[in-house]
C-alpha cells in the first residue's frame, strides 16, 4: 500500500453519506457469510462504505459473526424505492430482518446486542453500559460535527478556510483532552465495545486532517488508537474501504460530492456556534445543502 492510498484510508471513514444524488451509482449487493452466520433468514443491511456509522455497524456484524446480505449504496443514491420503506429519511445504515425494519446505527447496535447476545458489544453492568453508550453518542455528535465542515472544504474541494481549521482543532484539541481522560485498557470500556466502533473511523480521520494526537498528552488515545486498527473485524473494515476506494479511483470516481452536501441536527449546531453561519448561507444560496427527508 502506498502511503498517500494508506492516509486516504483512514480519512474517508468520516464520510457520512455526503452526496444525494439520482444520477446512477456504485450500487454493489452481494453476502457477507461470516463464521457462525446462516443463510436463512440472513439480515440485509443497507449501507455506504465509507459512512462512520455504517462501519460501526458492520464492524458489529463482524464481531458477532453473523451473515448478512449487503445492499450498497455509493454517491448517496439512497432515495430508492426498496431504501425508503425500511428509512423514510433515505439514510444509512438501515437494517432488515424479516419483518422488522431498523434505521439508525445505534439502534441497530442495540438490537443486534439483543438478537445475538454473544459476543457482547456492550458492558453488562448498567453504570459501565451507559458510559459506553455516552462515548458512542460523544463520536456520533461532537466528533462527527467537528469534522464535517473541514472534509467538505479541505478534502472535498481543496480549498482553505482558516476560521473552519481553525474551529476544528480547537474542538478536536477538547475532545481529545477528553477522551484522554475517558480511556481505559485495553480498550475504552474495558473490552473492545461499541463505544471504540463509534470512536475509530473519526479520530483516524482527524488525524489524517493534519490534527494529530500528541503522544505526550494523549498516551493511552496514542496506545489505543494502534491496538483498534489492530482489531480483525476493524482491519476487515479498512480493507473494504480500500477496496472499494480503489475502483472508484480506477474509474475515476469520486468517493463523495462535496458540492451537494446534507446537512442535519449536531453538524448545523456546530457551523453556529463556531460563528460560521455566514459561509452556511451561502453554501445554501450556491445549492450546495440538502436536508434529510422527514417522517411521515
Amino acid at each position: 500500500m502506498e502511503n498517500g492510498e494508506a492516509r486516504t484510508l483512514l480519512a474517508l471513514p468520516t464520510f457520512y453519506l455526503l452526496a444525494h444524488q439520482r444520477t446512477r451509482a456504485w450500487r454493489t449487493h452481494w453476502v457477507h457469510r461470516a463464521a457462525g452466520g446462516t443463510a436463512g433468514g440472513m439480515l440485509t443491511l443497507y449501507d455506504d462504505v465509507f459512512s462512520p456509522y455504517a462501519r460501526k455497524v458492520r464492524i458489529a456484524l463482524y464481531e458477532k459473526g453473523v451473515a448478512f446480505e449487503r445492499v450498497r449504496a455509493l454517491h448517496g443514491d439512497c432515495n430508492r424505492t426498496d431504501f425508503l420503506h425500511v428509512n423514510p429519511r433515505a439514510e444509512v445504515p438501515a437494517l432488515v430482518d424479516g419483518d422488522i425494519h431498523l434505521y439508525d446505527s445505534t439502534v441497530i447496535c442495540e438490537y443486534l446486542e439483543d438478537r445475538y447476545p454473544a459476543p457482547p458489544i456492550y458492558p453488562r453492568e448498567p453504570g459501565a453500559r451507559a458510559q459506553c453508550r455516552l462515548l458512542e453518542d460523544l463520536a456520533d455528535t461532537q466528533l462527527d460535527a467537528a469534522l464535517y465542515a473541514v472534509v467538505i472544504v479541505e478534502m472535498g474541494r481543496g480549498e482553505a478556510h482558516p476560521a473552519i481549521r481553525e474551529a476544528t482543532g480547537r474542538d478536536l484539541l477538547r475532545l481529545y483532552d477528553e477522551l484522554e481522560r475517558r480511556a481505559r485498557e485495553p480498550f475504552f470500556c474495558g473490552d473492545f465495545s461499541v463505544a471504540d466502533m463509534a470512536l475509530a473511523p473519526h479520530l483516524m480521520a482527524a488525524m489524517f486532517l493534519g490534527f494529530p494526537l500528541d503522544p505526550s498528552r494523549h498516551p493511552k488515545l496514542t496506545v489505543w488508537i494502534d491496538r483498534v486498527q489492530a482489531r480483525p473485524s476493524v482491519a476487515r473494515d479498512n480493507a473494504d474501504v480500500m477496496e472499494t476506494l480503489q475502483r472508484l479511483q480506477a474509474a475515476g470516481q469520486p468517493g463523495f460530492d462535496p458540492y451537494r452536501v446534507q446537512w442535519r441536527s449536531d453538524r448545523l449546531e456546530w457551523v453556529m456556534k463556531n460563528g460560521l453561519a455566514d459561509w452556511f448561507m451561502e453554501e445554501m444560496r450556491a445549492g450546495r445543502v440538502f436536508f434529510p427527508l422527514s417522517l411521515g
